[in-house]
């Protein structure tokens, strides 16, 4: 399949399979795939993890803001953002100039159940606070998305559901 010239962008919390679900998307239809935070460690030269423990997160959060920036100037590319990307609404102007927006949301029981707390500096070990950032961030994802994807079934269906609203939409 071929893109008309825009970006895929998956928005959720952390565990909600954005990246996974990037992957493959990108790959089934012969688009470029970027996972941002994957992108800030590269030009940064350490984990997520280090940055927040050295700089904080405010330092992390302009970082982001300066790859959103420079990624949503691309075309034909999936998209994967950090869970705190919504945070910056910058951030959500620059990744819509060009692109659509899908929230994959996910229940949270089911993201508690396997996401991998030690991982991910905001929950530093607390279970407890992926609750919290759920709360805070739920009416952002679905504000700035265009479309909404319940990821219940897996990764698999969940791709499938995004590539059919592609269709439906003559997006592709």
């Amino acid at each position: 399949m071929r893109q008309k010239g825009i970006n895929i962008v998956l928005i959720g919390m952390p565990g909600s399979g954005k990246s996974s679900v990037g992957k493959i998307l990108a790959e089934r239809l012969g688009m470029d795939f970027c996972d941002v935070d994957e992108f800030i460690e590269k030009n940064a030269g350490k984990s997520i993890k280090d940055i927040f423990d050295e700089k904080g997160e405010s330092h992390f959060r302009a970082l982001e803001r300066t790859a959103v920036e420079k990624l949503s100037q691309k075309t034909n590319m999936v998209i994967s953002t950090g869970g705190g990307v919504v945070l910056c609404s910058q951030n959500m102007v620059n990744l819509k100039r060009k692109g659509v927006v899908f929230f994959i949301n996910r229940p949270i029981e089911d993201i508690v159940k396997d996401i991998d707390i030690s991982t991910r500096p905001l929950l530093a070990n607390d279970i407890d606070r992926i609750y919290q950032l759920f709360r805070e961030r739920s009416s952002l994802y679905k504000k700035h998305s265009d479309f909404e994807i319940l990821n219940l079934k897996g990764i698999e269906d969940t791709t499938k559901q995004i590539i059919n609203v592609l269709e439906d939409r003559d997006l592709l």
